[in-house]
């Protein structure tokens, strides 16, 4: 299986990620800090309009899903540590905290398209430059 074809499905699965969030209120393609689903629903229609349009180049495809997984690994980190924040402020509401496996599910999906969109990048797989 080619790497232009993993990350095509993955950006074409996009789709089926919003319909699992809308019907079992489980989001596991992107984790929004404040809680707001639209920024989560717009998040993931640009990243299948944006996949989908440089579906063609393969380079631009993997650096697409760099910088879109970076950023949503970012905003899961966000969102945990905001969570901690605020349980440190209010320790009474100790059910404001989420950590659990839908956060583990987004991590594992994000983390490993991060690291195969990585690891197939041309420059990393040439190794060092040598003079």
């Amino acid at each position: 299986m080619s790497k232009r074809h993993v990350l095509t499905k993955y950006y074409l699965a996009t789709p089926l990620f919003l319909v699992i969030d809308l019907l079992l209120d489980q989001n596991y393609r992107v984790a929004i800090p404040w809680g707001a689903d639209s920024l989560a629903y717009i998040y993931m229609i640009l990243c299948f309009i944006v996949g989908g349009l440089i579906l063609k180049n393969s380079s631009l495809l993997n650096v697409f899903t760099l910088i879109e997984s970076s950023l949503n690994i970012f905003l899961l980190i966000l969102s945990v540590y905001l969570s901690i924040f605020a349980l440190a402020g209010r320790p009474e509401q100790s059910g404001a905290f989420r950590f659990g496996t839908q956060e583990l599910i987004h991590f594992a999906v994000v983390g490993s398209m991060f690291l195969y969109s990585f690891y197939s990048n041309k420059l990393i797989k040439k190794g060092p430059i040598e003079r």
